[in-house]
């Protein structure tokens, strides 16, 4: 890139290394588990900074690695066009930079190398952007660094800087900077031991002089038009000054605020000082000085005009990097914003100009993505490319029948200085970063609690982090075995155990207990109280908790086998191989290491509580970049996921759970009863996976098999039909089976975790009958009906009872009525319709219906049954009823509503005018009772003689048919003569119209 554009770095942080149980990281190899894996493609972000962009008018050229071979290629983009590729460039790892690619003018520059090992150039082709044309100027480069040793510096229009070697009269290695152009070379300056062109174009160049003899350093302008040299400036080092002007009218020297300058077109005349308004400019085009400040939220752009016209500087927004000033004069700047990650951009006046042209349209590179988390099923990624401040980004994974799928990453926080590296930890939605020596929690992006500024961090590796606390090992730590615990929204700071692990909100500590004995002890963060989680009689290393599970890294002094523990049980103690690796215990997840035939190790993982599930190979780890990197793999501690990257940039996950099932209820019905009829003639269970299974129905009666049913799932649901036959096809007897579901996944094998339950076999349909009296006065006093209800069939568990009355409506019509529930689903036999809790309260001269029906233990509900019809009598106080003659009225406890209508008077009577079908006469029997003529229509139907040697009360003492149906009627009631002398009085209690 042209060396003019070059300016003092920044220093980068250095990352500490992260050691993290719950966010462990993993190498590429084929995944063992095809169907479950899912890739996401290599980060295009990377692309060159402002000050490694060269810019002439329209045209744009830039060096950029390219994808397909890794190498620096040079590229070129006029007015924003399509970038073109202009071919592998020369190694730029040397410690002189050439200018690989440049434009001055209409010509591009592009130096590079035959050399196999890809060291400096040794020719430089110029294209001639106006006419098309190309010529190739050859550099002497032979590595030897002796006489005639060429080493290309920098384009110069049309012609290039070379540094020449040479050894002077007394033998002193010397080098002389030379204009080459196709017409021949001529020397510029001479007698000193190394250039670096720091600026250059068609006319004149900045060049860095290490002169001659004691390795003095001086910057000198060179007009190539007359030989011209001004000495810029004379640092002490090779480090530049604070900031250098080269623009196509100026060249000068930033010190402070003030700016010494001389003209182009004048170089031998003495320098101009001009005082700047702020003492922070660093870069000054013809008419605009620019330059940016560090914050919170990145470095922000500042820009003012030159000649102090803007009244303040103005801040652009955004996230800038790199300023620098193009040979045509114009100011370009890296810019990031949060809607698009990188471009290269124009400043005219301060602003980023929007001109067609003015904006750079760069192919990204592969980013570099240098730290990997997993958690929840989220996959974090750092992306610290080409950047001062780098990205955090996060894809959300699933696996279904299809397989397993990784959404597009997504930006989850920018953050501003240091990098993520190795420091990255998740849980959950949070995360936790070091930026710039300090530990910082990020809740969905947004800075949360008190961030944890230590300084130094060069020995710190984090331990754990639950989201709301963090475990910390630092230079403390190899003194005084402890770990620093920080409480992430207080800022509070405790130490504790070496070894501790946090898990639910909880510290978890191995203590010793008695002489050989050892206690894994649980702390509550919130309350403090302690509690023992289990015991275990060896030397316990690392400590690991999951859920119900507790992991033992290595289980006494010298051990290389762990032990994993179901917390609860005395039994289920499993040893664990930690000889390659020490084991990572998550969620229901046991991840193990085994070496390979060669030097790698393999990841493998066994879901835990699932009969006959077994470790099985996950991927081979990726080996690190170097010693200081982030490894390249991770799990996760809280689903079954795990992740690492290729070489080539690729991240990929492996889903390393077993199917489980869908959260949503199952449907599988209590019974079925294949009689035939067309109605739940099969059991048809079903039950959803997550994932393609294959599956095995066990039914048994008792413990004797009676059928097993096979099939597979490929979209995850099975559905078995059982049509209630034996293996034999005969019909399988009534009565309740017990079945067993055990499903496997089809890619991976593992067995899900298994189901059983119970369901009955019935061929008839539930049957029940329903009891109540003909009237309430036969039961009770009151209007209360007393019902009751059974089942008529085996296996009914509950019954539905319904009721229904018949009313008159306004045209005089009588109607029966809807059926209304009662009762639902109830075990009970019998109820008190009227009492407290009834639907309605019995009215008298109405008749109600019940009905019932059944439901039986295999999932069937019967028919309604018959109704069983109860009539509430007319009391005899009811105005419907006229009375002539003698009559009294008398409170008597035992009769229907507690009175009755007495008469012994000859010809008395009583009548009534009913609709209905059903007379029925209610009266009290006594040794005193007489006699009485019933009349319906005016004619007599019968006479009752209500004489009895015992009292009875609210006896049914006639009944008469009135009629199939509901039609008017009157009836009359008339007192006879007893008799005998002490048996003529009628006690009358209720009359009954049944409708």
């Amino acid at each position: 890139m042209p060396s003019h554009t070059r300016h003092v770095a920044l220093s980068a942080a250095v990352a500490g290394a992260l050691v993290l149980t719950g966010s462990v990281a993993l190498l590429p190899a084929a995944a063992a588990t095809t169907g479950v894996t899912a890739s996401l493609p290599a980060r295009t972000t990377s692309v060159p900074s402002a000050d490694q962009v060269s810019g002439s008018g329209r045209a744009v050229v830039w060096q950029q690695s390219a994808s397909a071979d890794g190498l620096p290629h040079g590229w070129l983009s006029v007015a924003g066009g399509t970038p073109q590729d202009l071919g592998v460039l020369a190694d730029t790892a040397e410690s002189a930079h050439p200018d690989a690619v440049s434009v001055q003018g209409s010509v591009v520059a592009t130096a590079t190398s035959t050399d196999p090992n890809g060291d400096l150039a040794d020719h430089v082709t110029l294209r001639h952007l106006d006419t098309g044309a190309r010529e190739t100027l050859a550099v002497a480069y032979d590595r030897s660094g002796d006489s005639l040793d060429e080493r290309y510096r920098a384009q110069a229009g049309a012609g290039i800087l070379v540094q020449q070697a040479y050894e002077n009269g007394d033998s002193a290695y010397r080098v002389r900077l030379v204009l080459r152009t196709s017409g021949g070379d001529r020397t510029l300056l001479s007698d000193d031991e190394q250039y670096e062109v720091l600026a250059s174009d068609a006319d004149g160049a900045l060049v860095l002089r290490r002169t001659a003899p004691g390795w003095g350093h001086r910057i000198d302008y060179v007009d190539f038009a007359t030989g011209t040299t001004v000495t810029v400036a004379e640092p002490d080092t090779d480090q530049l000054p604070q900031g250098l002007e080269f623009t196509p009218s100026r060249f000068g020297v930033i010190d402070g605020a003030t700016l010494t300058e001389w003209r182009r077109s004048a170089p031998g005349d003495g320098p101009a000082t001009v005082t700047l308004p702020t003492d922070k400019a660093r870069w000054i085009s013809d008419d605009t000085l620019a330059w940016y400040e560090g914050s919170a939220d990145g470095n922000e752009l500042y820009a003012m005009s030159r000649d102090g016209s803007t009244a303040t500087a103005a801040d652009l927004d955004g996230t800038f990097r790199d300023i620098s000033v193009g040979d045509d004069g114009r100011m370009r700047v890296s810019l990031y914003r949060p809607d698009k990650d990188a471009a290269v951009q124009t400043l005219i006046d301060g602003r980023v100009s929007k001109a067609d042209g003015d904006a750079s349209t760069i192919p990204a590179g592969p980013a570099r993505l240098d730290a990997l988390a997993l958690s929840g099923g989220t996959l974090y990624t750092a992306d610290d490319s080409s950047r001062r401040t780098g990205v955090l980004l996060s894809s959300g994974l699933t696996v279904g029948p299809s397989g397993a799928s990784a959404a597009t990453p997504s930006r989850v926080l920018a953050y501003s200085t240091g990098t993520v590296h190795q420091t990255l930890a998740a849980a959950g939605h949070r995360v936790l970063v070091e930026q710039g020596g300090a530990y910082q929690v990020y809740d969905d992006g947004k800075p949360t609690g008190v961030p944890l500024d230590l300084g130094d961090i060069s020995a710190d590796q984090v331990r754990d982090f639950d989201g709301e606390h963090f475990l910390l090992s630092d230079r403390t730590t190899v003194y005084n075995d402890t770990l620093l615990l920080y409480t992430v929204a207080t800022g509070k700071s405790e130490r504790v155990p070496d070894g501790s692990v946090l898990y639910g909100g909880a510290l978890y500590t191995s203590v010793k207990s008695g002489t050989s004995g050892w206690s894994v002890r649980r702390t509550d963060l919130a309350t403090g109280t302690t509690s023992t989680v289990t015991t275990v009689d060896c030397l316990p290393g690392g400590l690991q908790v999951r859920g119900s599970w507790v992991l033992l890294t290595t289980c006494g002094a010298g051990s290389h086998q762990g032990l994993l523990i179901k917390t609860g049980t005395t039994t289920t103690r499993t040893p664990v191989d930690s000889s390659v690796m020490a084991p990572v215990l998550g969620t229901d997840t046991l991840y193990t290491f085994t070496s390979d035939t060669g030097p790698g190790i393999t990841l493998n993982a066994q879901v835990l509580g699932v009969a006959g599930a077994t470790a099985r190979p996950l991927f081979t780890l990726p080996s690190k970049a170097n010693t200081a990197a982030a490894e390249r793999w991770a799990v996760d501690r809280d689903a079954p996921w795990a992740a690492w990257m290729d070489g080539d940039g690729v991240t990929h996950t492996v889903w390393a759970g077993t199917p489980s099932r869908s959260s949503g209820p199952a449907s599988v019905p209590a019974g079925f009863s294949p009689n035939g009829d067309g109605s739940a003639d099969s059991w048809a269970p079903t039950w959803t996976y997550d994932r393609p299974v294959a599956w095995t129905l066990t039914l048994k009666s008792g413990s004797t098999p009676v059928r097993t049913l096979t099939g597979t799932a490929p979209g995850g649901k099975a559905a078995p039909v059982w049509d209630g036959k034996n293996t034999g096809g005969t019909a399988a007897a009534e009565g309740a089976y017990t079945w067993t579901l055990t499903a496997k996944d089809t890619v991976t094998g593992l067995p899900a975790a298994g189901l059983s339950g119970t369901v009955t076999l019935r061929r008839s349909v539930p049957a029940a009958s329903v009891t109540a009296p003909v009237l309430a006065s036969d039961a009770s006093a009151g209007a209360v009906i007393p019902v009751g209800w059974a089942a008529r069939t085996a296996g009914v568990t509950s019954y539905d009872v319904g009721w229904r009355v018949a009313t008159r409506g306004s045209t005089g019509v009588w109607t029966l009525g809807p059926l209304q529930t009662w009762r639902t689903r109830t075990t009970a036999k019998s109820a008190a319709f009227g009492a407290s809790g009834s639907p309605v309260t019995p009215k008298s001269g109405l008749t109600y219906r019940f009905y019932v029906r059944a439901h039986d233990d295999a999932g069937q509900t019967g028919a309604w049954s018959a109704a069983a019809a109860t009539g509430v009598p007319t009391d005899d106080r009811s105005s419907a009823l006229t009375y002539k003659g003698t009559w009294t009225s008398a409170s008597v406890t035992s009769a229907w509503a507690k009175t009755e209508r007495v008469s012994a008077a000859k010809g008395a009577t009583v009548s009534l005018t009913g609709d209905g079908t059903k007379l029925r006469i209610v009266a009290t029997r006594k040794s005193n009772g007489g006699r009485f003529s019933v009349l319906v229509d005016g004619v007599t139907v019968g006479t009752v003689n209500t004489y009895a040697p015992t009292t009875g009360y609210r006896k049914v003492v006639f009944t008469y048919t009135l009629g199939t149906k509901i039609t008017g009627h009157k009836v009359q009631l008339k007192v006879l003569s007893g008799s005998s002398a002490g048996r003529s009085t009628v006690h009358l209690d209720a009359v009954m119209v049944t409708r």
